[in-house]
């Protein structure tokens, strides 16, 4: 779904087996409301548009997708070097963090790919 942010408020903090998260309830210009969790602050502002997904209809939640335009063919051998390594080093950096998760490690080796993209 796509959403203009009309307004945000903080609603406290939320802590499971991935770790201490911020609450904040966003409410977008079509008027629907939804819970979205955020290590640290959230990272939109209001005007921004995003896209996000609903993860529970009861309980109104729903999390940012992000959806990177790339820079370089990813299907070069190069890309495939690059992206593999990266995921490595992700791996690696996560390997004694008890509270780290697949889509952790796999957010983190895309912030290093993008990095080493530009």
């Amino acid at each position: 779904m796509k959403g203009k942010i009309t307004h945000i408020t903080p609603r406290g903090e939320y802590t499971n087996a991935s770790g201490s998260f911020n609450k904040y309830q966003i409410r977008f210009d079509d008027g629907k409301e939804f819970q979205f969790l955020a290590k640290g602050e959230f990272k939109k502002s209001v005007g921004d548009l995003v896209d996000y997904k609903v993860t529970n209809e009861e309980y109104k939640t729903a999390k940012l997708e992000y959806n990177p335009q790339p820079t370089v063919n990813n299907n070069s051998k190069d890309q495939l070097i690059i992206r593999q390594s990266m995921v490595k080093a992700a791996c690696e950096f996560h390997s004694t963090r008890i509270l780290s998760d697949i889509h952790t490690v796999l957010a983190d080796s895309q912030l290093l790919i993008d990095f080493i993209n530009k």
